[in-house]
């Protein structure tokens, strides 16, 4: 290799025979940088390299090419990740002052020096930033670049935050990544894309190189692309209204509710998806169902805010669902009716679970009744609740005013028993609340539930179940 002088003129004639096309003053720009580099790297923290020829070669053509390489890819605003003394951040900038390149670094001395750099070359569109990036990292850029950070896959998951559908992440690597190339394609392929894989030589060296550059993808079942906001404060209206809906009470106030679980939620959006209104979700969630439709909105919950609402402990994305007030009913029967006086949510996501698996979808919520969408309803009964025709009926001793006596069916341990009974074609299927039972005016014709001795009572949702059975069983001919 011929030598060139360790001056201005050798400096650019140096890049020039390397393959580096720059102009005059970005070559004195890039002399100015190269200069200050040296003068700052007395104890050898910036680079450890030394050597005219090695300096220019190996830091500034290297960079300089890649560049060359992946320039109709490069967005307008490009974060340097990993920056150190400025590769490649600030040989790029040189290069492209129409662009604005962001010099990422955690270390203070290093940020220390970028800055210098930065003033010193009067490179008015970069700027410094001094942290390590994660995910709560929020910077604005089109793209990444970085040289000889970390593992390919590693620096694909930490700025897939950053990085829009269609922008870009270039790598400068070395010739032996070709493992890290094959398991981003394994774990990331959803996501990004490679879109340009060059190898190549440094001229005038035995180095060789190759430049990734993937493109991030438009991917619906990604957390990041489909989130519409982060909430991390519990004093957020938003938040404080689905903390209402822990209630039955704010149930009932917002026409809202939370499902809970990831079958369910699958449940939710693949029979049911024009009730789901918005999907909260934890920040370590990383996917989203496949199948979510367009209309349903994504918001990240910060990790203690999510815990206070996934109060079954199912660490996976809640749905809102709307949950429209049950219309007033008006004491027609047409087919099996099941009445739910019950207290305990618990027991109503139960027997509506029960009834409807057994046929009965049609049930009337006395005013006693705790909230079909209760969190605790929800969990006990599923989506039974959204699938069933609810109607708000009156207090339970006022059922009997409305419906004909041979259609009230009643549970009570003094009736007939069970076996001995015929349903009507319509009726009203009603078990006692949780304690006092039935009102006594509706125990004389009661249906009873044969016990064992020394047995008092069923749980209400048990004996709703029981008697249903009985009823939706098949019988002998003549029966």
């Amino acid at each position: 290799m011929p030598r060139y002088p360790a001056n201005r003129e050798g400096f650019g004639q140096l890049l020039g025979a390397a393959g580096v096309t720059l102009s005059q003053p970005q070559i004195d720009t890039l002399w100015r940088y190269h200069q200050l580099l040296r003068e700052r790297n007395g104890d050898g923290d910036l680079t450890r390299l030394h050597a005219f020829d090695t300096m220019v070669l190996l830091h500034y053509a290297d960079c300089l090419l890649a560049v060359q390489k992946a320039a109709d890819l490069l967005p307008s605003v490009v974060l340097d990740i990993g920056s150190g003394a400025g590769f490649p951040g600030i040989p790029l900038q040189i290069a492209r002052p129409d662009l604005h390149v962001v010099l990422c670094e955690m270390r203070a001395k290093r940020v220390a020096f970028l800055q210098e750099a930065i003033d010193h070359c009067g490179l008015a569109k970069a700027q410094t930033l001094h942290r390590t990036l994660g995910r709560d990292t929020v910077t604005h850029c089109g793209g990444i670049i970085t040289r000889a950070l970390e593992k390919v896959p590693v620096t694909l998951q930490r700025v897939a935050h950053l990085v829009p559908p269609g922008g870009v992440a270039i790598f400068l690597k070395g010739p032996n990544c070709e493992p890290e190339v094959a398991q981003a394609k394994q774990h990331l392929a959803a996501g990004w894309q490679l879109v340009r894989d060059i190898a190549y030589a440094i001229p005038l060296t035995t180095h060789h190189r190759r430049l990734l550059v993937y493109q991030r993808q438009i991917d619906k079942t990604e957390t990041l692309q489909r989130r519409s906001r982060t909430i991390d404060s519990a004093a957020n209206d938003d938040f404080k209204l689905w903390a209402e809906l822990l209630t039955g009470r704010g149930v009932r106030k917002q026409g809202l509710a939370l499902v809970a679980g990831a079958k369910l939620v699958a449940e939710l959006l693949s029979e049911m998806p024009h009730l789901c209104v918005e999907l909260l979700v934890p920040k370590t969630m990383d996917r989203l169902p496949a199948d979510l439709p367009d209309h349903v909105s994504v918001t990240v919950l910060a990790q203690p805010l999510h815990q206070q609402l996934d109060v079954s402990g199912t660490k996976g994305a809640l749905a809102v669902v709307r949950a429209d007030p049950p219309q007033p009913w008006s004491g027609q029967l047409d087919g099996p009716t099941l009445a739910v006086p019950f207290q305990d949510p618990e027991n109503v996501g139960a027997v509506l679970r029960s009834a409807l698996a057994l046929g009965v979808r049609d049930v009337v919520l006395t005013q006693e009744a705790a909230s079909p969408f209760h969190p605790k309803a929800l969990r006990a009964g599923g989506l039974a609740a959204l699938r069933a025709r609810l109607w708000q009926g009156p207090p339970l001793a006022q059922l009997a005013e409305l419906v004909q006596p041979e259609a009230l069916v009643a549970l009570s341990s003094e009736g007939t028993p069970l076996p001995n009974f015929a349903f009507p074609e319509d009726f009203l299927l009603v078990p006692g609340t949780e304690g006092p039972g039935l009102p006594a005016g509706m125990r004389a014709t009661a249906v009873a539930i044969p016990m064992a001795d020394g047995s008092e009572s069923l749980n209400g949702a048990t004996a709703a179940a029981l008697a249903l059975y009985q009823w939706a069983r098949p019988r002998p001919d003549g029966d």
